[in-house]
């Protein structure tokens, strides 16, 4: 019997000292008989004071008549409990206190009733809690993210409204139902992997195939946050799923355009390319296309995402200057397009390739500026313009050439036949004179001269790009051609002396050299040597890349301020008594070109003339 009432007093005991339940007795009259600390601390009250006092007094005044009510009730039935809600004042006095009240009538040994046990709850806490519960489940409702919670059983046991909305199941449909009637496809391996993380209070996300209602199959991105006891232990999932389709579509969709724009970016002739300056100065390339590295072989996308300057490195010395100062221009507010043509250094030393820059800058927000643009190789452009360019030179000479050859011509010929048509009235007239028939013979042979020049100055314009070109010995050359000329040599008393070293070559069209030196020669025989001085030098040297001959004699000369602009023209005639047609010294300065050299001459009258070639190696 002690045993027990040690038990009550001490569970009593417990009770009493709670730190959730208020405790308060009063006698018949409403005066505090009792107050536990826990009521004494939540109303500020001082328990040895408030004894004696009115209770009443610490009730909202509108709830004392539910108040007395409720102990008049108990009072009437002892034994029974009378229960209702109560305010009283919180301890700051600016707001009240909602409790749940439980009043029972205390009996003595007769059982009337001397006192009242009045036994409370805070309810404000459970208010605050119910909010608080209503507000989650309003903001899960109101997320675009479907929440639903299961246990361990897959039975749900909470289905949010977006869970309604992307699955076409209601709350009401869902609620105890198997979750996996959602699945459509699960990876057995993301099932072991969910498995592990949450029985371990981990969480787990992934992408699955899920099904709604209706049938429509789309993927969703998962995450499945376990839900863990006092004790720790996993009892259920909380999982959030997010529809992705249009992600997934949206996903596709930047896929199929980037490999579009990759298909496209190889068939363009260039490099495409967004380059950046940053306030701070930085200049670098955000994105360039893999064929920068076609364009330049030491260049690669990764290497300017740092910095251009390996770029510049790769530019001819010569004209980074260029780019750069268009790249300053832009900086000073100049936001004009850039057409940029360089050359980049080649992976043969000393070669070269050209490229253009096209690119218009654009000014940024945080004031620095973005280019974009393309890298092209215009070297085969450059090349084809180039031999345009030549081609357009040499077709404009030639038929320069041919205009003033057609006049010499035509001059010639008039001439030939005027003189031929006096001729016959002439033998006509006189038919046994023969120096009429000499002088017709040497106005044919005249003729005849002409149209052989004609044919020969045809065949050189037809011939510039049919010839083959190959190292020519130039001391057997000239010696061949003195050699052709030993007759002519001989009968005018004339000596060629000759200093070119046997090792020098030229490389050159055979018979284009051998033209060249048989008409220096031939000229040398004719005007190069007096009764006095009947010598002919022949000086072959080489200095640097180039080699020079120099063709001296020592005869009439020629007056450079009369005839100098005349000397290497189509009919030009430098003496008075010429019997040429003025073609040699036009054809050979003609040929020398063509092989990419040069020919100048240096005379004075009576002094003899020095005829100077040029021959790149």
């Amino acid at each position: 019997m002690l045993e027990q009432q040690f038990l009550i007093d001490a569970i009593a005991a417990k009770v009493l000292e709670s730190n959730s339940i208020y405790i308060v007795a009063t006698d018949l009259q409403g005066k505090y008989t009792y107050l536990n600390n826990w009521f004494c601390k939540k109303f500020n009250v001082d328990p040895e004071k408030a004894i004696g006092k009115d209770s009443m007094l610490s009730i909202v005044r509108e709830d004392r008549a539910a108040c007395l009510a409720m102990v008049q009730e108990c009072l009437s039935k002892p034994g029974k409990s009378v229960i209702g809600k109560l305010r009283k004042p919180s301890d700051a006095g600016t707001d009240t206190v909602v409790s749940f009240w439980e009043f029972k009538a205390v009996v003595d040994e007769t059982g009337m009733p001397v006192q009242v046990l009045c036994i409370g709850y805070d309810l404000s806490l459970h208010k605050k809690l119910e909010k608080e519960v209503e507000f989650k489940s309003r903001l899960l409702d109101t997320i675009g993210q479907a929440a639903v919670a299961f246990d361990l059983k897959g039975l749900v046991t909470y289905w949010n409204k977006a869970a309604e909305r992307i699955y076409g199941y209601s709350r009401e449909e869902m609620l105890g139902q198997q979750i996996n009637i959602t699945v459509q496809e699960q990876n057995p391996d993301d099932i072991a992997a969910a498995r592990a993380a949450l029985m371990a209070g981990k969480q787990w996300e992934g992408v699955q195939i899920h099904k709604g209602k209706t049938g429509r199959i789309f993927p969703v991105k998962i995450i499945d946050s376990p839900i863990v006891n006092e004790e720790g232990q996993t009892v259920g999932v909380i999982a959030t799923a997010q529809d992705i389709s249009e992600e997934k579509a949206h996903q596709e969709s930047i896929k199929r355009h980037q490999e579009q724009l990759g298909k496209l970016m190889q068939n363009v002739p260039g490099a495409v390319f967004q380059m950046e300056l940053t306030p701070e100065g930085k200049l670098y390339f955000p994105y360039i296309s893999r064929e920068i590295n076609r364009l330049h072989h030491t260049l690669t996308p990764e290497l300017l995402s740092e910095s251009a300057e390996p770029g510049f490195e790769a530019v001819h010395e010569e004209d980074v200057q260029r780019m750069r100062a268009a790249i300053a221009n832009a900086v000073k507010g100049d936001l004009s397009e850039l057409n940029l043509e360089y050359r980049v250094k080649s992976a043969q030393p000393g070669q070269h390739r050209w490229n253009r820059l096209r690119a218009r800058p654009e000014l940024k927000a945080d004031g620095g500026l973005v280019w974009y643009g393309i890298f092209e190789d215009i070297t085969e452009q450059k090349s084809a313009a180039v031999e345009h360019q030549k081609l357009l030179r040499t077709a404009t000479n030639q038929n320069k050439r041919l205009k003033d050859f057609s006049f010499m011509v035509s001059h010639n010929i008039r001439s030939s036949v005027a003189n031929i048509m006096g001729l016959l009235e002439m033998v006509r007239s006189e038919p046994s004179n023969e120096e009429y028939l000499s002088m017709m013979e040497l106005t044919v042979h005249r003729l005849n001269n002409t149209l052989s020049n004609v044919n020969e100055l045809l065949n050189f314009e037809q011939s510039l790009d049919m010839t083959t070109w190959v190292p020519c010995n130039l001391l057997e050359t000239i010696t061949r051609v003195i050699e052709l000329n030993n007759e002519s040599i001989f009968r005018e008393g004339i000596q060629f002396l000759v200093g070119v070293p046997d090792d020098l070559y030229v490389q050159s069209v055979p018979a284009y050299l051998d033209s060249i030196f048989h008409n220096l020669v031939t000229n040398a025989i004719k005007y190069g040597t007096t009764k006095r001085k009947k010598t002919v030098d022949i000086i072959g040297v080489q200095e640097g890349d180039q080699i020079v001959v120099r063709v001296r004699d020592y005869g009439i000369g020629i007056d450079l301020d009369r005839y100098g602009d005349k000397i290497f023209k189509l009919g030009g005639r430098l003496h008075q008594d010429s019997r040429g047609e003025g073609l040699g010294l036009f054809m050979t300065k003609q040929q020398v070109e063509a092989l990419g050299g040069s020919i100048e001459v240096q005379s004075e009258p009576g002094l003899g003339s020095t005829f100077i070639l040029t021959f790149v190696q």
